[in-house]
Order: structure tokens, then sequence, then C-alpha cells
């Protein structure tokens, strides 16, 4: 029940409409299993750790988006001589759409790429030129968002080690007796009020 109130307090998951919250939250719970957090400050740290890590994924997403146009392109490229640049609509385009589902379009691609010494690795290298400057961009964000995580599994430790320090200091007192109440004098107090 407790965890449910913290869990509660923490920020809604940074989703977006199409990404399962079930799997930031199977995602999250690892992170809890690992960290094992105690309390809702080291919850909120978690959270933010798994935010972080789950916003990595872009990069591949990224690149993945690129591969039909790159193919489109390096077919238009690698045509026949002589051949006239393609309109709307032209085979290139048609065939670099169907390679993603058609094994016979797929096979065709290949064997067009394998004229020129290529392979389906020439797809995801132009795929990444192309998203060059986007993938820059996303490298400084999770740069940054490393260093934000970074700093949180410090937080995490400092304050772990911070409440234990006070934890063995208030240990050490009541072992000394210094600062602590005792039964028989809180008796002889109340008896001298009276």
């Amino acid at each position: 029940m407790r965890r449910r109130n913290e869990l509660a307090l923490l920020p809604k998951s940074p989703l977006l409409i199409t990404e399962s919250a079930d799997e930031f939250d199977a995602v999250r719970d690892a992170f809890e299993r690992e960290i094992k957090p105690r309390g809702i400050i080291e919850r909120m740290y978690v959270h933010d750790i798994c935010s972080i890590v789950w916003d990595r994924r872009c990069k591949a997403v990224i690149i993945n988006a690129a591969f039909s146009s790159a193919l489109e392109d390096l077919l238009v490229r690698l045509r026949p001589p002589g051949q006239q640049d393609f309109e709307a609509g032209d085979p290139a385009r048609r065939l670099a759409h169907a390679w993603f589902t058609d094994k016979a379009a797929k096979k065709q691609v290949l064997e067009i790429l394998g004229r020129f010494d290529l392979d389906e690795s020439a797809i995801e290298a132009e795929a990444i030129r192309r998203s060059s400057s986007d993938l820059e961009l996303l490298d400084r964000m999770l740069t940054s968002l490393e260093s934000r995580r970074n700093k949180a599994l410090g937080c995490v430790a400092e304050y772990r080690a911070s409440l234990a320090h006070q934890l063995r200091q208030s240990a050490d007192r009541v072992i000394d007796g210094k600062g602590v109440l005792r039964l028989e004098d809180a008796a002889s107090e109340c008896s001298t009020a009276a």
C-alpha cells in the first residue's frame, strides 16, 4: 500500500502516445529491483534514471525511420546509365516501400546492391548519414541526460550514506546514554513537578 501511495506522488511516465505504459513500468520495476529504493526520495531518483534510459531508444527509431528514403535514394543513384530521373510514384520508390514487406522486392534490391558490391548495410549507412544531424543533436541531449542520471545515482548513494551516518550517531548516543531520557530520570522529574 505504501509503495502505491509513493508511486502516486511520482510524475507521470514520460511516454509518447505510441509507447506502452506497461513496458515503461517493467523497466522501472527492473531498476527498483536492482537499486531497491527506500522511500519516496529514492523512488524519485529511480524514476528519473528510468526515464533517461527510456529516452535512449530514440536513436534506433530515428535511423529506422530513414530507411525507406535512404533505400529509395540508393536505388535512384544506382539506376542504369541513361535512365531518366524518376517521378513521384516511380519504380525506385515502389521498390523501396515493397522492400519492407515483399520477399521478391527484397531479393531484387539485394541484386541491385550486389552489382555494386553493396549489401543491406549500405541502406543502413545511408539512413545513418541522412539522420546524422538529428543523431548529433540527440547525442548531445542524451549526454546531458546521462550526466543527470549519474548525478541521480550519486544522490541516491549520498542520501543513503547521510541517513546511515545519522542513524549511526543516534545509535551511538543511545548506547553511550548521552542525550537519552532514562526512565528513572523521567520518573524523578515527574515527582518533583508534582
